[in-house]
């Protein structure tokens, strides 16, 4: 049988389109709710109206989806439940849970066949969960399941709102900061105290190394003092040498002479 589509169907076709489809599925199910109308003689002759008005249609809901989307994103739930030691929930968390815990923390009705969700949540943790309020509009509504005995943070936006002026970011990954003025103060006390006690590392590093140098300038000036005595110590052996030598030389040369002298007197 042809219809024409009041409504978007899922694995049939869009709102305005005319489709073919089995007798018993538009008798029983399409024609009865009203999301198509039998593509008959008369129908047929008011589809570009009949377009026009469900284009309108779409348009406010669209409009209408994404007013509701802004006012669900982020919004947080919590659930406790048993869980072992590895976070694993002996249960866990369904569509049906999720949609539920939304209604009546936020007042919006929550159709859980449009959340997401591929299968139950078995894990404990913050899990971020689609919600597809129409084609291309969706909100993320945060699943925070905590073991039973743990603490119950408040949600998100809660902390965002009340410590907007004391979070602190993580430049690499900007990280929401959960914390508040006296925590903040810690860190920043703490921080204080590390870059002294690096500053203080570097004023002894320092110190050695300056110790170091004088040590190593003064061993080199033992060294060269050291050098220098000896080359002194090696001229003036040769200077000695050079005096005595020359004295023997005048001496033999003197007892020479003395002895010519002899010989010439004993010949007269």
């Amino acid at each position: 049988m042809k219809v024409i589509l009041l409504e978007d169907v899922v694995g049939t076709g869009s709102a305005g389109e005319v489709v073919e489809v089995a007798n018993g599925f538009a008798r029983n199910k399409l024609l009865p709710s009203g999301i198509a109308i039998e593509a008959n003689k008369t129908n047929m002759k008011t589809l570009e109206h009949r377009r026009a008005k469900i284009a309108a249609k779409k348009t406010a809901d669209k409009e209408m989806a994404q007013t509701l989307a802004d006012q669900l994103d982020g919004k947080q739930v919590e659930f406790t439940a048993k869980a072992g030691d590895a976070g694993k929930l002996f249960g866990s968390v369904t569509a049906h849970d999720i949609a539920e815990a939304v209604t009546e923390a936020t007042g919006f009705e929550i159709d859980r066949r449009k959340l997401l969700l591929d299968s139950p949540l078995k894990e404990v943790g913050l899990h971020d969960v689609k919600y597809r309020i129409y084609p291309e509009v969706e909100a993320t509504i945060k699943v925070n399941i905590l073991a039973e005995g743990a603490p119950v943070l408040p949600p998100v936006q809660e902390l965002k709102d009340t410590y907007a002026d004391e979070t602190l970011e993580d430049e690499s990954d900007d990280e929401f900061y959960y914390g508040g003025g006296e925590e903040k103060a810690d860190i920043e006390e703490a921080a204080a105290t590390d870059d002294k006690a690096l500053e203080a590392a570097g004023e002894a590093d320092d110190e050695v190394s300056g110790e170091a140098d004088e040590e190593v300038s003064a061993e080199a000036d033992e060294e060269v003092s050291a050098e220098a005595d000896e080359e002194v110590s090696v001229e003036a052996d040769d200077e000695v040498s050079a005096e005595a030598d020359e004295e023997v030389s005048v001496e033999a040369d003197d007892e020479v002479s003395a002895e010519a002298d002899d010989e010439e007197e004993a010949e007269e």
